[in-house]
């Protein structure tokens, strides 16, 4: 047959579609909300679950828990487990959820929501689900919002006594970040942690606090919403001897303060010569006494006394892991300012990393300096900058600006009755980039300290 004879047939497909009843539709979808072919039951409080225990107790969603319960009861005539003793009772608003992850492997996990759905994923011994909690856990502690879910976390931690290695873990990263946003939180938040996590992370050198003075009236705000032991403890973790005189006045009133206590620190308060090695009645007060606090006072003895470019640096404050910070100042000037005929007070920020840290960058560090004066404060002479030290510019400041030494006198009011000029300097690195690319204690490299990575700490999954 030739070409031209040849006819085209055209191709055909089925298009016949499935004719549902609907009806019927959402009754075949898994469920254990209609109780459709339930055959088992499961018991909490006074709610009753009608569940399949093929969907329950197979496949990677599975609780292995309520498989060996299933295996237990076969034969009796009693088909159902009552899970009341086991999940403990603030779990049991979110069960529900546990159950649609097996049937449907949904999950919304929230901060609210994960201590509870972790400890029934423990119990229930659900792997899956255990592992999605880590794993969501891990972003909640590493979000941008990780300091405002911290708090949260930490109480779950200790109330539902998470298992395994997660409790300490989670702990210990919350802790972490409530210490570098401390000042975020209110009284009534930090008030309602365990006193074993606010016991913590008042011990911290690098709390987010102005001074000691801070986290004095702090604790004397909780004070009536904890019981006398927890606060006998957590006054424990106030520096006394690094309080002002008009709070040490106060501490005569606090009478969960032992008398051992104020002896400590007043003998630490007017020591001369070596540090003191502590007694056995005050090793409990004399394990944290080093400075602490983003706020420095510091007042300079004899100050117009001293010649252009010899400088004097205040005690090292605590500020991050492995960081403190300090003023450096030159009260006759840096011999820099050329214009003037005497010279000009100069301050600085210095920052002062640990001594096995080598390489190192700490970026978007806000401070301010201020020059005080004794007479009148609306006189006061602040500066303001927002810097990136590194291991080549530890310090920033101003060279001129503040005061030419001329005007260094009692009748100005720089000076007071003994000679003294008084620097305040305030510094805040919440949202700091702290970055150690080379340390002596390992030869370690590129280690990420940022906030973003939560301290370079993580939960791990077993």
């Amino acid at each position: 047959m030739g070409s031209s004879e040849m006819t085209t047939q055209r191709k055909r497909k089925l298009t016949a579609s499935f004719l549902e009843i609907p009806e019927e539709k959402d009754t075949l979808q898994r469920s254990w909300r209609g109780g459709e072919h339930s055959d088992w039951t499961l018991t909490l409080g006074d709610k009753e679950f009608k569940v399949h225990k093929v969907i329950v107790a197979t496949g990677e969603r599975a609780s292995a828990f309520l498989a060996a319960a299933f295996r237990k009861h076969l034969g009796d005539t009693d088909e159902r487990t009552d899970l009341t003793a086991l999940i403990p009772k603030p779990c049991w608003l979110h069960f529900e959820a546990v159950l649609d992850f097996i049937y449907s492997d949904c999950l919304d996990l929230k901060a609210e929501s994960w201590g509870p759905l972790v400890k029934m994923a423990d119990v229930l011994q659900m792997a899956s689900l255990y592992t999605k909690c880590v794993e969501a856990g891990n972003q909640f502690l590493c979000s941008e919002d990780a300091e405002k879910h911290a708090p949260r976390l930490a109480i779950d931690a200790v109330e539902l006594q998470l298992g395994g290695m997660l409790q300490q873990e989670v702990i210990q990263i919350a802790v972490d970040l409530m210490a570098s946003y401390f000042k975020s939180y209110s009284a009534e938040v930090l008030a309602a942690q365990p006193v074993e996590v606010l016991q913590s992370l008042l011990e911290r050198d690098d709390l987010e606090v102005d001074n000691e003075d801070a986290l004095f009236d702090f604790l004397l705000s909780i004070s009536g919403k904890l019981d006398k032991a927890d606060m006998e403890l957590l006054w424990r973790c106030c520096r006394l001897q690094r309080l002002s005189p008009g709070h040490v006045l106060e501490v005569a009133l606090i009478n969960e303060i032992p008398k051992q206590a104020v002896v400590w620190a007043l003998a630490n308060r007017v020591q001369q010569g070596p540090p003191l090695t502590p007694p056995s009645w005050a090793t409990r007060w004399a394990d944290n006494s080093n400075p602490r606090g983003r706020e420095i006072v510091f007042v300079i003895p004899n100050a117009a006394g001293y010649a252009s470019k010899k400088f004097i640096r205040s005690e090292c404050h605590r500020l991050l892991d492995r960081f403190s910070w300090r003023l450096l100042i030159f009260p006759n000037g840096t011999g820099t300012d050329t214009t003037q005929k005497s010279g000009t007070t100069a301050a600085f920020v210095e920052l002062v990393p640990d001594a096995d840290v080598e390489e190192w960058t700490v970026k978007g560090v806000k401070y301010s300096i201020t020059l005080v004066n004794w007479k009148d404060e609306r006189n006061n002479v602040t500066k303001e900058h927002k810097f990136h030290f590194s291991q080549t510019e530890v310090d920033n400041g101003w060279h001129r600006g503040f005061l030419p030494s001329e005007n260094m006198t009692l009748e100005q009011g720089w000076l007071n009755e003994k000679g003294e000029l008084r620097f305040r300097a305030s510094l805040c690195c919440r949202k700091a980039d702290v970055r150690i690319t080379s340390d002596s204690s390992d030869r370690s490299t590129s280690v990420d300290h940022s906030r973003n990575h939560a301290s370079g700490e993580h939960m791990t999954r077993s």
